[in-house]
């Protein structure tokens, strides 16, 4: 390593979203094999400035980050293995057995709604409206933002509330161990509620000059985070933004074997069909993407989700598809009915009859990607 050349990456101090922890992790992994340096700057916006300026060899950020702060003349040159982006529930208990009306915190409006799909009976609160409700909002208000989950943490222990959602960068940053339950996708049991995450989360983007050659640091990245990064992203830029915080989005780059035996486990034909030929031989061994969204009315009562596995070359195409899918499931769903000519033989009656929308996001929903005024 005498010869090697030296890297320098800046981070800043935790942003609670589990970009330092990977990173440092990351760090003193491969630090054995290269000459790295990690060097800490008070802020995002003098991490980019200082790399700008060409100071420095690469910078580590959120997907949200990456998106927030001007990056111009940047690149992302690799993504580290995603970490887990389902979000978690601290509690004493699993959402199913929480005792009564549970009153949960939770600030993230496509959590509440999922979380009402399994408690329906559950009192969901955002952290001002619970601050309110118990004469504390004054004292919330004045609280710094790395301070407020360890505050909620300090009210549950004291029974005040029964738990509260957050992403796990959030509970990783407590200052001590609290209990939590994974909001998980679910694919070992497909019986249970899933919950579709937020779209980027769990993204380590390692950021560098346009002109960095990015072979360096392949051993770090992991191609198929990468993948899934890029295509979150557009299929997330590609709905309307009103839409931005009510929808869960998830793309993965899976080998064919496992998406096949959890689609028989799941009776998930239409995910069979698309791997397997007539035959019932797998049409093509490469890795495939799977991709799932998902959005709630406020009630947690309807649902309109899609999915669609594709191979990697076709990712274009299938977000195409997965993004017609669901926007056509959306159109039929949020519409009235209108009536239709009687003549369905051995049909109910009222099969002709107008029938009004299924579904009502609560949000003006409308097919523009421009914010309503």
């Amino acid at each position: 390593m005498e010869n090697s050349e030296r890297l320098e990456v800046l981070t800043t101090p935790s942003r609670r979203d589990g970009v330092r922890l990977q990173l440092e992790q990351t760090i003193q992994q491969m630090g054995k094999e290269m000459d790295l340096r990690m060097r800490q700057v008070p802020h995002v916006e003098s991490a980019i400035e200082t790399l700008k300026d060409g100071n420095c060899d690469l910078i580590a950020l959120s997907a949200f980050d990456w998106r927030e702060f001007d990056t111009t003349g940047l690149s992302i040159v690799g993504v580290l293995p995603r970490r887990e982006p389902t979000w978690v529930l601290v509690s004493d208990d699993k959402p199913e057995y929480l005792i009564g009306q549970p009153v949960i915190v939770c600030d993230h409006p496509l959590l509440h709604r999922q979380f009402l799909r399994v408690r329906f009976d559950s009192v969901i609160l955002t952290s001002v409206e619970f601050a309110e409700s118990i004469d504390k909002l004054e004292e919330y208000n004045l609280l710094l933002a790395d301070e407020r989950v360890p505050w909620l943490e300090e009210l549950r222990k004291e029974s005040k509330l029964d738990g509260y959602i957050v992403n796990r960068g959030e509970h990783q940053a407590l200052p001590f161990k609290a209990r939590r339950h994974t909001l998980g996708l679910q694919r070992d049991n497909p019986e249970r509620s899933r919950f579709v995450p937020p779209p980027l989360h769990g993204f380590t983007l390692m950021v560098a000059r346009n002109d960095f050659p990015s072979f360096k640091i392949q051993n770090w990245c992991d191609s198929g985070a990468f993948i899934a990064h890029r295509m979150e992203s557009a299929i997330w830029d590609s709905l309307p933004n009103n839409m931005s915080q009510i929808v869960g989005i998830f793309v993965e780059q899976r080998k064919i074997s496992t998406i096949l035996k959890e689609a028989k486990r799941a009776k998930d034909e239409q995910v069979v069909d698309s791997v397997l030929d007539f035959n019932k031989k797998v049409k093509n061994s490469v890795p495939r993407l799977e991709m799932k969204i998902e959005t709630m009315d406020p009630l947690g009562m309807v649902s309109a989700s899609a999915e669609r596995v594709c191979p990697v070359a076709d990712s274009h195409m299938g977000m195409v598809s997965l993004l017609k899918e669901f926007n056509l499931l959306l159109d039929a769903m949020l519409n009235d009915q209108d009536e239709l000519a009687p003549n369905y033989h051995g049909l109910p009656e009222d099969f002709s009859k107008a029938k009004p929308a299924m579904m009502d996001l609560g949000i003006g929903y409308s097919d523009s990607s421009e914010d309503e005024d």
